[in-house]
């Protein structure tokens, strides 16, 4: 999916209805009030609108994407819909539901209700990708620009909330049921994401991973 693509189904839906809104206020105010209606004017409400509602989207790192590649297999065989029976977690990365409103409105401006979250393909790669990017940026420092660590880091950050331990070999329980140690999903992302570089440039030699 394009990031074109992306832009154009994320204004349609969240842009578009307000938009028109202002445009149809602005029309019809010399009507009701007899004042006149300037073109500036029109043009502040649309900024406004457009710098409350949409906050710029930070550079995303290219490892981030393939990060998110190798959690979603991991996750949900990205299902867009996918809902844990045993913690809610929703969508194809698996976020959990009490950290949507946070994550959505730091990635977005504005917080996104679970429902508008399974919908939107878009929705949710544009705030995964922007909490990942979070996580790698402070994960690389943390590593010394090692990447393996870095991408280690990562994985059990999202997976435990705790980056620091991506070594941990304790077992994992989440309401009375089994899940794999932070250490041996960190190292099923990292095992992933070298798979699928390896697939994207397989005469390259890779470093650091």
């Amino acid at each position: 999916m394009s990031l074109n693509f992306q832009a154009k189904s994320f204004f349609t839906r969240f842009c578009l209805p307000e938009i028109t809104s202002i445009l149809v206020f602005a029309i019809a105010s010399p009507l009701v009030t007899n004042s006149p209606v300037y073109a500036a004017d029109i043009v502040d409400s649309f900024s406004t609108f457009i710098s409350l509602e949409i906050k710029p989207q930070t550079q995303i790192a290219p490892e981030v994407m393939l990060i998110r590649q190798a959690i979603i297999g991991q996750e949900s065989g990205a299902n867009f819909q996918a809902v844990n029976r045993h913690s809610g977690a929703l969508g194809y990365a698996q976020v959990m539901p009490e950290n949507l409103p946070q994550w959505s409105k730091e990635a977005l401006g504005f917080s996104v209700s679970r429902k508008d979250f399974l919908a939107s393909p878009e929705l949710q790669i544009a705030i995964v990708d922007f909490k990942l990017n979070q996580y790698w940026q402070k994960s690389i420092v943390a590593s010394r620009g090692n990447v393996a660590i870095a991408i280690q880091r990562v994985a059990a950050w999202w997976y435990s909330g705790k980056p620091e331990k991506y070594t941990s070999t304790k077992t994992q329980y989440y309401a009375g049921h089994r899940y794999p140690s932070i250490a041996a999903y960190s190292q099923s992302i990292l095992r992933r994401y070298q798979l699928i570089l390896n697939a994207q440039n397989p005469s390259q030699p890779q470093r650091g991973v």
